[in-house]
């Protein structure tokens, strides 16, 4: 694989943490803030802010620029993944399968890495999705 190749994947992986970052804002504003998944998708936003700063970070050490790779935000049409009146459980078990895609897309980019750094990058994603999807199964009430 040639090294655009494993540009375009990581940044690929920025687009889907972009995503991600809308997805969880819709999901922040169904779940109210005194429910114990609210605090688990809170730190979820933030992993997913820290990791979009990370990748355009390396994007800028490899001297290219993520928008040559993926849309703007004024490019990207938002997906409303909840109609009203879903449930915590809802939210979590849709919340989780984006976590699974994400890293899924996470360890394909990092098998095409030919730089060491951008592996790092890209396992440190990988650690911290695992963790949030460790937060996420303990953080639903079933009274919720």
């Amino acid at each position: 694989m040639s090294a655009d190749d494993a540009i375009v994947c990581l940044n690929q992986v920025l687009s889907d943490v972009i995503d991600e970052i809308t997805a969880m804002k819709q999901a922040r504003r169904i779940v109210p803030e005194t429910h114990a998944l609210r605090g688990s998708l809170d730190q979820f936003f933030a992993d997913l802010v820290t990791w979009k700063e990370l990748l355009i970070e390396r994007d800028e050490l490899l001297g290219v620029s993520p928008l040559a790779f993926i849309p703007s935000a004024a490019g990207r049409q938002p997906t409303n993944l909840w109609p009203h009146g879903v449930d915590d459980h809802v939210v979590r078990r849709t919340v989780e399968g984006q976590i699974d895609r994400l890293a899924d897309h996470v360890r394909s980019a990092m098998n095409e890495q030919q730089n060491e750094e951008s592996r790092a990058a890209l396992a440190e994603i990988e650690q911290g999705l695992l963790a949030r999807r460790r937060s996420l199964e303990r953080s639903v009430d079933p009274a919720q």
